[in-house]
């Protein structure tokens, strides 16, 4: 029988042998990656705003970290545009481990120097521990041409309310389908971005139809005007001129120019004023003192007198009333 100083002594001697089969290693663990520099950039879709990792944190056990990635963005979006970017940060941070952090927050910054301070965010995304689902930030301004866009849409009744609930905007609208698609006649606008001006062109149609109304007075085409300028000035807080050319028989029977200064001095104050006397007619019928037809011609009087009153502020060649529109 060997001795024991000898048995010890053959097993210190194959021990580097038969250290890969004991388990054993003489190689040092990997260094986990530090980021920045070496950050994992996940693969971006088509149709998402494209960003580079700035940094990657997660603390915390496998199975309960708290994340936080910065990303800083090649191109500034616009401000919708940010929202698939946000979607997609959400879901990479979520699904690239077998475990969900316990928390995230995704940062979405202009610049690698903001990114690095931790300053400026233009957009964030995050999940707390409690939470169901993402919640969202986004700083990102809205710029001239969406503001116009927004307010031209409101104009046609076809704006949509954002939903306080919804910061991700994870909910898809449905498109609803408009009768007036594939009219022919349909408003449009175009932009001078450099001058911040719109021009709006609006056709007088028949209900439902794509065809010209066959009479239009003054009041009606003043209405018009009087919705479209409110509503672009209110909406496109950038916008500094509109134009707005009410058309018949795709000739201009209208064409009023109101600069930003003039809305606000003069004319802001026209569709309440119309509505003020409408409430003040209502209560005489209410009262007796006047009947359906009554009360109808002192308000056309009333809105033919305002809507004259302001276009009397304006300089007289921003102005265009065809003859052909009747007055009350």
């Amino acid at each position: 029988m060997r001795s024991r100083p000898l048995l010890v002594a053959a097993i210190v001697t194959l021990a580097p042998a038969l250290s890969p089969w004991l388990g054993c290693s003489t190689e040092k663990a990997a260094a986990p990656r530090a980021c920045p520099p070496d950050c994992d950039q996940p693969k971006i879709p088509a149709g998402v705003p494209a960003f580079q990792v700035a940094k990657d944190e997660s603390t915390g056990p496998t199975d309960g970290q708290d994340v936080t990635i910065r990303v800083v963005l090649k191109q500034k979006p616009r401000r919708d545009g940010i929202y698939p970017a946000l979607h997609f940060l959400y879901r990479y941070a979520m699904t690239r481990n077998t475990f969900e952090p316990r928390t995230f927050n995704g940062e979405f910054y202009g610049s690698e120097s903001d990114a690095a301070a931790g300053a400026n965010p233009l957009a964030k995304v995050w999940k707390g521990q409690s939470d169901k689902g993402p919640k969202c930030d986004n700083a990102i301004r809205t710029e001239l041409p969406e503001q116009v866009e927004k307010a031209f849409a409101y104009s046609l009744n076809q704006g949509e309310n954002e939903d306080l609930e919804d910061t991700c905007h994870l909910d898809e609208k449905k498109k609803i389908a408009r009768i007036d698609e594939k009219f022919t006649h349909r408003p449009t606008f175009k932009l001078d971005e450099a001058k911040k001006a719109v021009e709006v062109q609006f056709p007088y149609l028949e209900a439902g139809k794509d065809a010209y109304v066959k009479t239009l007075s003054f009041n009606s085409a003043m209405t018009y005007w009087a919705e479209f300028t409110s509503t672009m000035f209110q909406k496109s807080q950038d916008l500094q001129q509109l134009t707005y050319v009410g058309l018949l028989d795709d000739q201009p029977v209208l064409k009023i120019t109101v600069t930003r200064p003039e809305f606000d001095s003069k004319l802001s104050t026209v569709q309440e004023t119309i509505s003020s006397f409408a409430a003040i007619t209502f209560a005489k019928l209410g009262l007796h003192k006047t009947n359906d037809k009554g009360a109808n011609k002192e308000q056309e009087a009333h809105k033919t007198k305002t809507y004259l009153n302001a276009l009397s502020f304006l300089p007289k060649d921003q102005v265009f009333v065809s003859p052909k529109l009747k007055k009350s």
